[in-house]
């Protein structure tokens, strides 16, 4: 079984990748602080709790002989959708703030070590699960 067909591993997958995609938008804006009538952009965050409810719906696998097994999927393709600025921070047009691009990238990259380090406490326990047998 891959761990990208685990709801838990999924949904910290589809997390990750927000988060990773949304580092490369505000990199994006601080590369852009002098540039005129740039319109600083943000990654809209979705709903990772209807995220995580959707893919741990069964969905109904088809077989095509009689010894396959019936077995549970689910989906959580996902598309961010990038959202603009519509603040004009200076007479330029410029609608970056350095200060608050740069509070954005430290609480991206939180986010991503307590994300990763979830990621590897649920390792830990598959580990765990899957060295010990079960006794009873």
């Amino acid at each position: 079984m891959a761990l990208e067909s685990m709801g838990y591993f999924k949904a910290l997958n589809t997390r990750l990748g927000w988060l990773n995609d949304r580092q490369r938008v505000l990199a994006e804006n601080v590369s852009n602080a002098n540039t005129p009538a740039f319109r600083a952009k943000d990654l809209a965050q979705p709903n990772f709790e209807n995220l995580l409810r959707r893919s741990m719906e069964p969905v109904a696998m088809k077989t095509t002989a009689g010894q396959h097994l019936q077995g549970i999927g689910s989906s959580m393709d996902v598309k961010f959708k990038v959202k603009e600025n519509d603040d004009v921070g200076d007479k330029s047009g410029n609608s970056v703030g350095l200060e608050a691009e740069m509070m954005k990238v430290a609480q991206t990259a939180a986010d991503h070590e307590l994300m990763s380090n979830l990621y590897k406490k649920g390792m830990g326990m598959l580990r765990i699960a899957i060295s010990r047998p079960g006794r009873g």
